[in-house]
């Protein structure tokens, strides 16, 4: 799958856009995890990818977002962006930027905003090495602001925790437990979703962690 992705890259890159794979392939790839989590951002347009890709699915267009359809696999392909903010249902007002920095910065743990180039290079521009070296998890914007914008990323802290056996920045946590009652604002299907994720890698600690955060008792586990 890593050839096809850098396949997308190099067929972007022909046609005069930037594009990257970020995300979960290279955090994991950094750490020596086997990964097929591949995320490809892009300069290029919604319209403009599935000019270039014969195989291409356009209902999501209005997130910034291709999926092209390669070797019965499926990449996802989104134009770089920044959110502006979030409804009721995490459902964010977007507009599209020009460069991949402004991209990254929307993004939730700086150990998540590691890219690869069409040369296999790793492009680090918020210190997404150090934070995995260190074993950290910290939020991009200030850690108040990101929790306030996007409750979810309490349980998805917890679940790279868990899944990495990384600490969590302290000023995060605190945070994390000051505001554990903003889940209950998130969908039931999207908090199901990440819950069983971070039963599935450890249930002891999973049970743990949540109580730590007093998770159990908020979403009535």
């Amino acid at each position: 799958m890593y050839e096809d992705a850098v396949y997308i890259l190099n067929k972007l890159k022909e046609n005069n856009f930037d594009a990257y794979i970020v995300g979960g392939y290279p955090r994991d790839k950094y750490l020596g995890i086997e990964s097929n989590d591949f995320d490809i951002c892009t300069s290029a347009k919604p319209e403009e990818t599935a000019k270039i890709f014969k195989t291409t699915d356009l209902s999501h267009k209005k997130f910034g977002r291709v999926d092209i359809y390669l070797k019965s696999n499926i990449y996802q392909v989104t134009t770089f962006r920044k959110d502006i903010c979030y409804d009721e249902k995490r459902m964010p007002t977007i507009c599209y930027v020009s460069n991949l920095l402004d991209d990254l910065k929307r993004r939730d743990f700086i150990i998540n905003t590691l890219a690869i180039d069409s040369n296999g290079n790793y492009v680090d521009l918020l210190g997404a090495i150090e934070d995995l070296d260190n074993k950290v998890i910290k939020t991009v914007k200030n850690s108040h602001e990101s929790i306030i914008e996007d409750p979810l990323r309490i349980l998805r802290a917890i679940r790279f925790s868990i899944k990495l056996s990384f600490d969590i920045n302290e000023d995060l946590s605190n945070q994390m437990s000051k505001h554990a009652k903003l889940v209950n604002n998130i969908s039931s299907n999207k908090v199901r979703e990440e819950i069983n994720k971070i039963i599935a890698i450890d249930d002891k600690m999973a049970s743990d962690m949540l109580q730590k955060y007093n998770l159990s008792e908020t979403l009535d586990l």
